[in-house]
């Protein structure tokens, strides 16, 4: 309930764009104690009971809905489901996504969601998605083996095959390796081009240039923002789960922020930010529209 109210609050997002990631995103351990504690402390210091995942704005960086699996309990959602990790990013994938049905987003999974069940039947509500495909971590029911194999003779970079069924492509793709992509949500067909410092412009489907820069965006995020995730020392995992959702919040607040007027007045910084943000809570600011 908390993780809901936090989602649906008084303030307003923008409209969400068509296109948005499901992932984990990179929270880090707060420094201070990591560097006060020894080698010993470390080793016994108890994981997290829980993972947190987002189905975020890939321009933007808005987080619009969260999802917080506990890695414990007896019910449908704990140890056993656990162990079928296909099964459960598959639930989560659903849960993050139960309010999007119909609105024709265009969401990017990495190689734990994506699978050729979970895509067909988003796309019978209207979702449409591009996902990364791995033959160790995905699910690859109904996929055909000839194109989970590597090929024997040497492939060219920037080559690649193609199966079709319906509106669902499966695509592979080599790049100093054999990358491979299901997607309904771009045509086979259409040529896009991943550029590189070193080696400049490698060919390849639309599908692939789509999923490196939408997934690119989300690590610059990670990179700017898990600094400033609040981290929470003792193991009661309600009072983590509790401060992560206010951290995504202040976040998504941010971002509203970056997106206002106000930005071009005053141009805060993230840290500046939520600075003034809890002395506001606290009343210790002037909070009059002059300032």
């Amino acid at each position: 309930p908390f993780s809901s109210a936090i989602m649906y609050s008084s303030v307003s997002p923008p409209p969400p764009p068509q296109l948005q990631v499901l992932h984990e995103p990179l929270i880090d351990e707060d420094p201070v104690f990591i560097a006060t504690c020894t080698e010993r402390e470390l080793r016994k210091r108890k994981k997290r009971k829980f993972s947190l995942w987002v189905r975020q704005c890939s321009s933007t960086g808005f987080i619009c809905q969260i999802y917080v699996h506990l890695k414990e309990g007896s019910g449908a959602d704990g140890l056993d489901a656990l162990k079928n990790k296909p099964q459960l990013h598959s639930m989560v994938a659903k849960s993050l996504c139960q309010n999007a049905s119909g609105k024709n987003y265009i969401i990017f999974t990495g190689p734990s969601i994506t699978s050729l069940n979970l895509f067909e039947e988003f796309e019978k509500q209207e979702i449409y998605c591009c996902g990364l495909l791995s033959a160790r971590k995905s699910d690859c029911t109904g996929l055909p083996p000839s194109m989970l194999n590597n090929p024997e003779t040497p492939q060219s970079r920037g080559q690649y095959r193609i199966r079709m069924k319906g509106n669902m492509s499966l695509i592979c793709w080599y790049n100093k390796g054999h990358f491979r992509f299901l997607t309904n949500a771009y045509s086979p067909v259409q040529q896009g081009v991943i550029i590189k410092r070193k080696s400049g412009e490698i060919p390849c489907p639309l599908a692939v240039e789509a999923f490196a820069a939408h997934l690119s965006y989300i690590c610059k995020y990670d990179d700017k923002y898990s600094k400033y995730f609040i981290s929470h020392k003792p193991n009661k995992t309600w009072q983590q789960v509790f401060w992560f959702a206010i951290s995504i919040a202040i976040n998504n607040a941010y971002i509203l922020y970056k997106m206002s007027e106000a930005y071009h007045v005053t141009r805060y910084s993230r840290a500046q930010f939520g600075e003034r943000l809890v002395k506001e809570l606290l009343g210790l600011e002037d909070t009059s529209p002059s300032h």
